[in-house]
């Protein structure tokens, strides 16, 4: 095969065009790639078909789900339409044929007792009194207790964390801000026995990372979640949202959905208390925060009580 007529190569110098024009396209470079691998496996030549792409866009769907097929045709469109110009006869997909693939997606919100049993089987890992099972346990204890994103977890330095303070410093997140999170007791309490394991293994000085191999290399993202599906699959939890399997990010949304049912319980103004959950989640907007609420049922109970509250009270001002 000619590399040059391959689909690879027009994907490539169709990225590179972009990029030229100020265009970072990571992700969507990446699932174009996949596209123009997959064409090339089944010998394409000549003008896009539409079910060539939508062929791709469906491919594992059983397994990722219609919105993920939605949102790979959606970047596959663009390069149908630029791909048009050398092959007249390229079909560009019709808006949204698939669905729209971005929109919210419901999350997983975990059980107390799955996160209990999510924690107790890190403790079980092998091997049985290393670091390894400790490591894994504080790091997702870590998330579901302060709703940190894997990636803020991963980036964590021994001097970023205060324990007499009872604080944890999160730096240059995703929109390069920095923040001050104040932690729970039993969360200082849980990262004052890692970190003291983690002594005894690693060393290490303040400028090393918090979530390290025994070796004191940082954990990598791609391992972290390799873990995880494991252990979710050794847990047989069953997803519960729009997503095909349960996430690390769904720990981050389920402590906003608890945080959010205990201001209710407590009789909290929200709207004020949202403001504080924004800057402490390290969010640009509060949207962002209100984004990551879901309607759990023991959360609608309380609303629906609070507001049952509230006409009541009204009609006696009548």
């Amino acid at each position: 095969m000619n590399r040059g007529h391959t689909m690879q190569a027009s994907v490539q110098r169709y990225l590179e065009e972009r990029r030229l024009l100020g265009f970072g396209l990571k992700s969507p470079g990446t699932e174009l790639m996949r596209f123009a691998r997959f064409a090339d496996a089944r010998g394409h030549r000549g003008p896009l078909t539409l079910e060539l792409q939508l062929d791709w866009a469906r491919e594992h769907v059983a397994r990722t789900g219609p919105v993920t097929a939605a949102r790979r045709l959606e970047v596959v469109r663009p390069f149908a339409a630029h791909y048009r110009q050398f092959e007249p006869g390229t079909e560009v997909p019709p808006p949204f044929v698939l669905g729209r693939g971005h929109r919210r997606l419901a999350p997983h919100i975990y059980t107390d007792q799955e996160i209990g049993d999510l924690l107790d089987l890190c403790g079980r890992m092998t091997p049985l009194g290393g670091l390894r099972p400790l490591t894994y346990k504080t790091l997702f204890g870590l998330i579901a207790a302060t709703g940190l994103r894997i990636s803020e977890a991963l980036k964590l330095q021994v001097a970023d964390v205060d324990l007499p303070g009872a604080t944890l410093t999160v730096r240059q997140t995703k929109f390069q801000k920095s923040r001050c999170l104040a932690l729970h007791a039993s969360v200082v309490q849980a990262m004052s026995d890692y970190l003291c394991a983690r002594q005894r293994f690693v060393g290490g000085a303040g400028d090393t990372p918090v979530f390290a191999t025994p070796a004191g290399h940082p954990l990598s993202l791609t391992t972290v979640h390799h873990v995880f599906a494991r252990l979710r699959d050794q847990l047989g939890w069953r997803a519960r949202g729009d997503h095909a399997r349960p996430r690390i990010h769904d720990l981050r949304h389920t402590m906003v959905v608890r945080r959010v049912q205990r201001w209710h319980e407590a009789g909290v103004s929200i709207d004020h208390a949202m403001f504080w959950l924004c800057t402490y989640l390290g969010h640009a907007k509060i949207s962002d925060t209100y984004w990551y609420l879901t309607g759990t049922p023991e959360l609608m109970e309380l609303v629906g009580a609070r507001f049952e509250r509230f006409v009541l009270q009204e009609a006696d001002h009548e």
